[in-house]
């Protein structure tokens, strides 16, 4: 039964429930086993935080990854401060405005979204916790489901956000364009992390890290995405539930209940 116990496999889970009880002790909503389109994330957890009308929803997408070895990883230079990844269904994105175009005139959401060519969400967006050791990101399994989740929850959010509009043109187009504007007045953040039993070192400095920040960059346009990988998940749980408390707090914004959208 040990055997058992100990051996990845069940590691896993075990690494989840710990991680679950952290977080919770902490505030955050957590669920289980949460499935996006790219995949299923072992953990995700969820805080809102609203002024006026307005509301930010930080996300927590998490894969857990129970190996008993080193991760080592290449160092990079520069001392950067990332923004989360966010989206809004009011984002001034091509590709997201052609979407909406399919179903109504986008015309008076824009503007909702965009007084004064200043995006409405733009307090909501905030800073990522800086990141002591930034590396460049190994090909690996469980660091590439944990990217791969950034632009499919973006792209889960979006759609949902679509059907919603579908169903309440159904019913009347007047109240599907507020709906919509509503839905613009909600900012979503997301953190993409990976909880490791495996000891974090970095390359050449031969430096052990209790967490730090995965960078990888595309081939063409030179996009830049990152995760943050933790062994000391406690440590930097409290970190960053600080640090995004700290940022709602210093924006006037105060704790919110959950919102309809799961």
């Amino acid at each position: 039964m040990e055997e058992i116990l100990t051996h990845p496999t069940a590691r896993r889970p075990h690494l989840a429930g710990e991680t679950a009880s952290a977080l919770a002790a902490l505030g955050w909503r957590v669920t289980y086993s949460a499935h996006h389109s790219a995949g299923t994330a072992d953990l995700a957890a969820e805080r809102s935080w609203s002024r006026g009308r307005l509301t930010a929803r930080v996300r927590l997408i998490i894969r857990c990854d129970a190996r008993d070895e080193r991760l080592v990883f290449p160092s990079l230079e520069g001392d950067l401060f990332d923004r989360l990844p966010s989206y809004s269904l009011g984002d001034d994105d091509p590709a997201q405005r052609r979407a909406l175009a399919k179903l109504l005139d986008d015309a008076a959401l824009h503007a909702a979204a965009y007084p004064r060519d200043i995006a409405v969400t733009e307090p909501a967006r905030i800073d990522a916790l800086h990141a002591r050791r930034r590396v460049a990101a190994i090909h690996d399994p469980a660091l590439d489901e944990a990217f791969a989740s950034i632009d499919a929850v973006r792209h889960d959010l979006l759609q949902h956000d679509l059907d919603v509009i579908a169903d309440d043109l159904d019913i009347d187009r007047d109240v599907a364009v507020e709906s919509a504007i509503d839905a613009a007045h909600l900012c979503e953040l997301l953190v993409p992390i990976v909880i490791t039993d495996a000891e974090l070192w970095s390359l050449p400095e031969r430096r052990r890290h209790p967490w730090l920040r995965a960078e990888r960059t595309s081939v063409v346009g030179h996009g830049r995405q990152w995760i943050d990988v933790a062994q000391d998940f406690a440590s930097y749980a409290g970190a960053l539930t600080r640090h995004v408390n700290a940022q709602y707090r210093k924006r006037r914004f105060a704790p919110a209940g959950a919102s309809s959208r799961s």
